[in-house]
């Protein structure tokens, strides 16, 4: 239980069982005895009287409540489960299993009042009945020895977990191969405290309190499977399929290299008459009279003469990977229908794309043609002959015209309507009577954009400040108060007045002498030419109601002396002035709004705004020009796949001569890859165009191999660039004709074992051996959190697994290769060896069969999640 900080208990109930003095059963039920003890306050007397009790029994439990049960392993309806694991129930109460059990405990030992029995219905050991009974016979009773029952129910206690104490019913019942089981929840113990069923009982029928089915799995687990694997040896003859030339019967028998293969593998070059045999083959023949069908050239859907280039001459002289070639273009031929089907999906859209670019061309065509007869010469009259567009013009930041009639703004929103298009239209009925030039569009914007007057500072027939203060032969007040800043001299003088003023008769002494001290200070800061408290001040000196009392003056005077707020002399007078009303308005530019709206519909610029606009809506199309859209599928098909499918020996030929249960290494082939791909892709590409499917020339539909995932992404990553781009003096299978993604070979561990097939979610990963002196150290241990996960994996057969790493294979002998185990929940071990005899990895078989209650044997049961590290330096040659 490494990592995992469990316990396991053999039983947990009531401490009202600690009154049980003797195993007595009285109809099925323990009975307990405690001491009865009366107290008589006032008297002192004590009376003590044992009184007896009886526990409730097994026969008293009728059935479980709805929920009791929480989990069952395996789940109802599970096809393929282990079958050296147990079957179990999970109860949400940790006491429910010995609650009613007729025993006392001996230490950590007691036998559960239920017990679950997995029995074969079709072997005839059990049979469900009306009534919610089970009829249960004798192997399976044998198999279930109630005497041993203290081994199947256990406590796990979890701290860490949700639930820190769960109850747990094991069957102990070792489990035969693709059988089909029936696991039931029955009483132990019948009503009357004796055993169900004894090793002898040939049948009894009991009730059946829960219970489901399942059916198990071929034989072994795990532990079982991935123990058996070992390293393969490293057969030179792996990866490699052998290739007769019969047309020079004297030539030595080829080798080709299939989709996996050796690593550090090369072909050997082809002989000299073979290459020239193949050449002559492949050289076209021409007629003048009529065409000739020959040799497909590989390579011609992409440059004029595949010749002129070093990977097309190979197609020209080496038949290995002609051979291969073919095997693509055979491909693409089996699975034609798939492939158009693919490329139609997305082409789906291309008649809409063509239609919305005609339209769009013959739009332009047409404004082009209007754009310089029929529009103004001035921009503002060009605005309005534009606004009624504004409304479904966008911006970053909004409508064009919400922005350009926004409430600061002058211009009314109606004043861009197609209705004051047609009011400002010229004609008899309805400018006939304007003035010259006043339906002018242009001048009506202008007019319009203009900010209306303020209002007059006072209404007419009213007085105002400034009138009163002109007649008085004064400054106007306004001016003044705005000014402020009297001579300080003049204010010390009248707020001295003020202060002198003041009646003092209501108040005390002390209180008027406290005033005198605040008033005397602000008299001298206001001749100072320091700004006053006026608010405060005048609040004492000169009230609008009546004087404050005594108290409220006291506080005033503190006041005063804190931290206050201080005002200028003028500011009480401020607010007085008369400002402009406030309503903001500013004016458009109309002239530069005018060149930008025309900008925006201009069609005759370079790059007219509506053509990214349209373009916009149509994906897939690169840097597209404004003729009929052409495709370029991209067609997501691992290849693969299809040699799998119909040539699998040439994905790794010889694999069917694996060892079973053996792991070798090989390395992708990428001038299988090329080769392969560009024969796929031949094909592929001829027969769209029969399709009428429109493909742009150059294309290259298929380019992946291998299905690379990308995490980041969730697709799949190509094995290859687009033909055209191979370079002309580049080979088969170099760098420049693969992606990043698949640069150079890659490293691939090869799997001959049914374990993937049972576990298909096992993890694989490498993970690097520690270094000591520049070599591995395989005793230390790794840093299993540095993975380096497949980048790529497949399977030949269902038992035939492969995973490819993006590692260069030769620095696979310095990594351990990690398999696993898939995390299924918590499980126990039924038995320490398999079926075979052979003892299962991670069984004790001491402690498995000396246990004697239920938490030695679930410690003893548990099965730990397994992992196998394999050594790369086993799987390579010369490692």
């Amino acid at each position: 239980m490494a990592d995992l900080r469990l316990a396991f208990r053999g039983w947990v109930r009531s401490g009202t069982y600690a009154a049980v003095p003797a195993g007595t059963l009285t109809d099925g039920r323990l009975t307990g005895r405690v001491e009865l003890t009366l107290r008589e306050q006032e008297a002192g007397e004590v009376a003590v009287e044992p009184v007896e009790f009886d526990l409730l029994g097994p026969g008293d439990a009728v059935s479980l409540r709805p929920g009791a049960v929480t989990r069952t392993m395996p789940a109802p309806g599970t096809l393929d489960f282990e079958t050296t694991k147990s079957a179990y129930v999970e109860l949400r109460a940790a006491d429910l299993p010995w609650r009613y059990t007729p025993e006392r405990a001996s230490g950590e030992r007691l036998r559960p009042w239920l017990v679950l029995v997995t029995a074969r219905p079709g072997a005839g050991e059990a049979s469900l009945q009306s009534g919610g009974t089970v009829t249960l016979t004798g192997s399976a009773l044998a198999a279930h020895d109630l005497s041993r029952s203290a081994r199947w129910a256990h406590v796990q206690e979890d701290a860490d977990s949700p639930r820190p104490q769960l109850a747990r019913l094991l069957s102990p019942r070792p489990l035969e191969a693709q059988t089909e089981y029936l696991a039931v929840l029955v009483p132990a113990f019948t009503p009357d405290g004796l055993p169900s069923w004894t090793v002898g009982t040939p049948s009894v029928t009991l009730p059946a309190h829960h219970w489901w089915t399942f059916r198990t799995a071929e034989e072994g687990d795990f532990p079982t499977l991935a123990s058996r694997l070992h390293a393969g040896p490293a057969d030179p003859t792996l990866g490699r399929a052998a290739l007769g030339y019969p047309p020079v019967p004297a030539a030595e028998e080829l080798s080709v290299r299939g989709a996996l293969c050796p690593i550090g593998a090369t072909d050997a070059p082809v002989d000299d008459p073979v290459a020239d045999d193949v050449e002559q083959l492949t050289t076209p023949l021409t007629d003048p009279r009529r065409p000739v069908v020959g040799m497909p050239a590989y390579g011609d859907a992409w440059v004029a003469d595949p010749s002129d280039t070093t990977w097309g001459v190979t197609f020209r002289r080496d038949p290995r990977h002609r051979a291969v070639g073919g095997l693509g273009l055979a491909m693409g031929i089996d699975e034609q229908d798939q492939l158009a089907d693919a490329a139609a999906a997305q082409a789906g859209a291309l008649a809409a794309a063509a239609q919305r670019i005609r339209f769009l061309v013959t739009g332009l065509s047409a404004a082009r043609g209007l754009w310089g007869r029929r529009l103004p010469a001035d921009p503002v009259h060009r605005l309005a002959v534009l606004g009624p567009a504004l409304g479904r013009l966008m911006t970053p930041a909004g409508v064009v015209l919400d922005r350009a009639t926004a409430d600061d703004r002058p211009l009314p929103p109606s004043l861009f309507s197609t209705a004051a298009r047609r009011v400002l239209r010229p004609g008899p009925n309805r400018v006939a009577g304007a003035a010259p030039g006043a339906a002018n569009p242009a001048a009506v914007l202008e007019a319009a954009n203009r900010c209306p007057p303020l209002p007059d500072r006072g209404p007419k027939g009213s007085l105002h400040a400034d009138d009163l203060a002109g007649r008085a032969g004064i400054e106007p007040l306004d001016d003044l108060l705005r000014a402020g800043g009297a001579d300080p001299e003049e204010r010390a003088k009248r707020l001295k007045e003020l202060v002198e003023r003041f009646d003092r008769s209501p108040y005390s002494d002390s209180t008027v002498e406290h005033f005198d001290q605040v008033m005397a200070q602000w008299v001298e800061r206001a001749a100072q030419g320091q700004p006053l408290p006026l608010e405060q001040l005048l609040a004492i000196l000169d009230p609008p109601g009546k004087p404050p009392d005594e108290e409220q003056l006291q506080l005033m005077l503190r006041g005063l002396r804190g931290e206050v707020r201080e005002q200028p002399l003028t500011d009480a007078g401020k607010g007085l002035v008369t400002r402009p009303p406030r309503r903001p308005c500013r004016p458009v530019d109309l002239d530069r709004f005018a060149v930008d709206v025309a900008a925006a519909f201009d069609p005759t610029a370079d790059r007219p705004f509506v053509v990214d606009r349209v373009l916009s809506l149509i994906t897939g199309l690169d840097d597209q020009p404004l003729t009929p859209p052409e495709l370029c599928p991209d067609l997501d098909i691992p290849a693969w796949q299809m040699l799998r499918d119909h040539a699998k020996d040439w994905l790794l030929p010889g694999a069917q001569q694996m060892d079973d249960d053996s792991v070798v290494a090989v390395e992708t082939n990428p001038a299988f890859v090329d080769a392969f791909l560009l024969g796929l892709n031949t094909q592929t590409l001829g027969e769209l165009r029969f399709r009428n499917i429109p493909v742009v020339a150059g294309c290259t539909p298929l380019r992946q191999f291998w299905a690379r995932a990308d995490t980041a992404t969730g697709t799949y990553l190509d094995d290859i660039v687009g033909v055209h781009a191979w370079p002309v003096g580049s080979g088969l299978g170099t760098t420049a004709h693969q992606t990043p993604a698949a640069s150079s070979a890659d490293l691939v561990v090869v799997f001959r074992t049914p374990l993937f097939r049972r576990y298909p979610t096992t993890v694989v990963y490498l993970t690097a051996a520690p270094l000591v002196g520049g070599e591995p150290d395989w005793d230390g241990d790794p840093d299993l959190s540095a993975r380096l996960l497949p980048a790529f994996q497949g399977s030949v057969t269902p038992d035939i697994v492969f995973f490819g790493f993006d590692l260069d294979p030769a620095l696979g002998a310095g990594h351990w290769v990690v398999l696993e185990e898939p995390p299924q929940g918590f499980q126990f071990f039924n038995a320490t060896t398999g079926p075979d005899g052979e003892p299962i990895p991670g069984v004790d078989a001491g402690p498995f069969h000396g246990a004697t209650d239920g938490g030695a044997f679930a410690d003893a049961a548990f099965a730990d999640p397994y992992r196998v590290m394999i050594r790369g330096d086993a799987l390579i040659a010369g490692g």
